[in-house]
């Protein structure tokens, strides 16, 4: 028998090559015999079997077919990732009965499980409701998974949502076995003199000081306009700023660090009133993971992934599907 070992197609290989490519395919695939086991049973060289499964592959006789669960958008993530040079994207289905933040807070958690180093330097944004589920869904581990968990924002709401923000600090830390550094002091203060006295603070600079050891960003994507929740919580802007912003085409925000649908920074008044780690810094951070869905965010998600304010997406279907299309003016 003449020995083939490229084919080139199958109208250049013999019926009789054919044939023990095919048996040797479905004693391997369909029945599961070894190389080692074909090989005795056939008397032919494990390495010659392991060339004609090859043969088999490149001549189309054996074909490898995924089939996705229902659910799974691997295909949607990957058109994700090249349109808009995403590290990762994570689709998430909603099913019925099941709140969007808590299902794309329990995949956040597996991400992150699965994704963080015990050299790693997390930060986190205090306000957000899907975050908190994120922590929530995440398991404690018995050895150290993280560095350093870092808040990115002064407290923002009601005084009870400032202690929401640093148990959210706090908890990840512990789950984490990292060290905690927090923010002792608003997100949103009354002018810039206030602002430059809590920065003097040693506590809150040293937070700041950490922001330069970031190696991964954990945040929420807020709109623009805000949603009741934040109007509701003590921190609604002034009806000027309100105007700033809209005049310019803010859509989104993170850390109240605000953008337009094309991700382009703005530099707003507001933006002396902020203590949050600020877009320059934030783009400097090697992994910056965002977690936010339901369509009422498309534009803020959109202008985030688009100005590269993060490189992994954790959304849901809807959201991802629209990401696809062209922005609707």
């Amino acid at each position: 028998m003449t020995q083939l070992t490229e084919p080139s197609s199958l109208l250049s290989v013999s019926t009789e090559q054919l044939r023990l490519f095919t048996k040797i395919a479905v004693l391997y695939h369909e029945e599961g015999l070894s190389q080692g086991d074909i090989s005795q049973r056939l008397n032919l060289s494990q390495a010659r079997v392991s060339r004609y499964l090859k043969n088999a592959v490149d001549l189309g006789i054996v074909r490898t077919s995924i089939v996705q669960p229902a659910g799974i958008y691997v295909g949607l993530e990957k058109a994700l990732e090249e349109k808009y040079q995403l590290r990762e994207v994570v689709v998430v289905d909603v099913m019925d009965g099941a709140s969007l933040g808590m299902r794309l807070g329990s995949s956040a958690a597996t991400y992150l499980e699965t994704t963080i180093e015990a050299n790693d330097y997390v930060g986190i944004s205090s306000w957000s409701t899907t975050l908190l589920h994120t922590v929530e869904a995440m398991r404690s581990r018995p050895r150290k998974i993280a560095n350093e968990v870092i808040q990115l924002i002064g407290g923002v709401g009601s005084p009870q949502a400032q202690m929401q923000a640093s148990r959210l600090v706090s908890h990840l830390a512990e789950l984490t076995s990292a060290k905690p550094y927090y923010m002792g002091c608003p997100g949103l203060v009354a002018n810039q003199q206030i602002r430059e006295a809590f920065l003097g603070d040693p506590a809150v600079a040293a937070s700041v000081e950490a922001w330069e050891r970031l190696t991964t960003l954990l945040v929420g994507i807020g709109t623009f306009p805000a949603s009741p929740l934040w109007q509701a919580s003590g921190n609604a802007l002034s009806s000027a700023e309100e105007g700033e912003l809209s005049r310019a085409g803010a859509v989104g925000e993170i850390c109240l660090r605000f953008f337009d649908i094309n991700g382009v920074p703005m530099k707003p008044a507001i933006e002396e009133r902020v203590i949050s780690i600020d877009a320059e810094a934030m783009m400097q951070v090697p992994r910056r993971v965002g977690v936010a869905g339901g369509m009422g965010k498309l534009d803020a998600i959109r202008g985030a992934v688009t100005g590269g304010w993060i490189n992994v997406l954790i959304t849901d279907a809807d959201v991802a599907r629209q990401l696809l299309e062209r922005p609707q003016l």
